[in-house]
């Protein structure tokens, strides 16, 4: 046992059962199960930073509680917390290489969220999403396809369904009454982040309702004109969800269009998750500044150019994450979620007038206060689109009252 844990990075927030108050842990990276502890235990892994020696940990229980923490118990919450994979270890890592050794392998991406934020059997899935549609905040049933253009691209959020499934019929309606495209070029938040500024995957997507055939030619044209190495953290893809909500709905309007014409429209993607650009909001620095950023940005713009199939970008991103579960201590209020909204409603114009640089400094102005996600694939999609203008279709916050925090989003299509 190492005599001074440290934590791995994980989401903590407050959940309520019968009455009283735990706090959940969960991996990003889904290598740990959830684990639900007490707010006791929580204070506990506060100081398992890996500077804190076990008497470090105990004296600062005492002089919290009053009350001693045993050596025992002390080591039952480490061993614990080590034996799900929450702590750095030489078990961790062990873990870690097994399970990104065993996706290297997979021929194909599997759903990670299946059974969960959406429904495994295809016919429960299509009658899910169908409801988006037509929920009183949703858009309506889409008209017959071919009814209007296929849009440049769309931006809709990544948020599970159950919070934001009528959003994300709104952004992809336009779509669904269009002819599709040939291919789409998917830019999603890469929430366990990565020291590459973008991370590509070769593998197709498996979904419920089919498979997604991934553009290989495309890709590893993009790999050989940019610098960096697209693949070096490809394992990001595994479990992260704000691609694998497009590729469903991708499919899902495919599916519809099929049915409405009588055939359906082959499809591929591109998929790339975009890391943070967080450090170079802080220091002021447009991204465009960051060699390996422009380089795929720059590679990218030249591979549409090229393409005689009909393209459309997707962005999978949400907005501000506001509250307890992020890190405010303030509660919520109205008035603070009204400036919230106000706050999020110039950047989705900077975005819809494509300004590049006016949306950066609306995320830099107050060093990304409101804690934008979607931030990085955003600003590459502006760069990508190259001054088309865009239209917000709907706006919503999703406020959950366990965690004491919101959530908001937005859909967007460029003609």
């Amino acid at each position: 046992m190492d005599d001074r844990p440290r934590l791995r990075p994980v989401e903590a927030f407050p959940i309520q059962r019968e009455g009283e108050t735990f706090v959940c842990l969960r991996d990003p990276l889904n290598y740990a199960q959830p684990l639900v502890i007490t707010p006791v235990a929580s204070f506990i892994l506060s100081h398992f930073d890996g500077r804190h020696t076990l008497i470090d940990i105990q004296e600062a229980y005492g002089r919290r509680f009053g009350d001693i923490l045993f050596t025992e118990d002390l080591k039952r919450i480490v061993d614990l917390l080590e034996h799900h994979g929450y702590l750095y270890s030489e078990r961790f890592f062990e873990l870690q290489a097994k399970i990104i050794e065993e996706f290297r392998r997979q021929p194909i991406r599997m759903p990670a969220h299946a059974g969960t934020v959406y429904r495994e059997d295809p016919a429960e899935l299509r009658g899910q999403l169908q409801l988006h549609f037509q929920d009183p905040n949703g858009p309506g049933a889409p008209k017959p396809a071919g009814a209007s253009q296929t849009p440049k691209a769309i931006v809709a959020p990544h948020i599970d369904f159950h919070r934001g499934g009528p959003v994300y019929a709104w952004a992809y309606k336009p779509l669904a009454e269009s002819a599709g495209a040939d291919l789409y070029i998917l830019l999603g938040t890469s929430h366990c982040g990565g020291d590459n500024p973008f991370t590509a995957t070769l593998k197709d997507f498996a979904t419920p309702l089919g498979p997604v055939e991934t553009d290989k030619e495309f890709i590893r044209e993009l790999k050989e004109r940019c610098d960096g190495d697209l693949f070096a953290e490809e394992h990001l893809h595994r479990t992260e969800h704000s691609l694998e909500f497009q590729v469903v709905y991708l499919k899902y309007v495919s599916q519809l269009r099929a049915e409405a014409a009588g055939n359906g429209r082959p499809f591929k993607i591109v998929p790339l998750l975009v890391s943070s650009f967080h450090a170079m909001v802080q220091s002021r620095t447009l991204p465009e500044k960051d060699s390996r950023t422009v380089s795929v940005l720059e590679a990218l713009r030249e591979l549409i150019k090229q393409e005689t199939r009909q393209i459309c970008l997707v962005a999978g991103v949400d907005l501000a994450h506001v509250g307890a579960q992020f890190g405010d201590k303030d509660p919520l209020t109205p008035e603070f979620l009204r400036w919230v909204e106000e706050e999020d409603q110039r950047l989705i114009e900077r975005l819809a007038s494509s300004d590049a640089a006016g949306f950066f400094h609306e995320v830099a102005k107050d060093q990304d206060r409101r804690r934008i996600c979607g931030f990085a694939p955003l600003y590459s999609l502006i760069h990508l689109l190259e001054g088309s203008r865009g239209r917000c279709l709907k706006y919503s916050q999703a406020f959950t009252r366990e965690t004491g925090s919101a959530v908001t989003f937005a859909s967007l299509v460029f003609d």
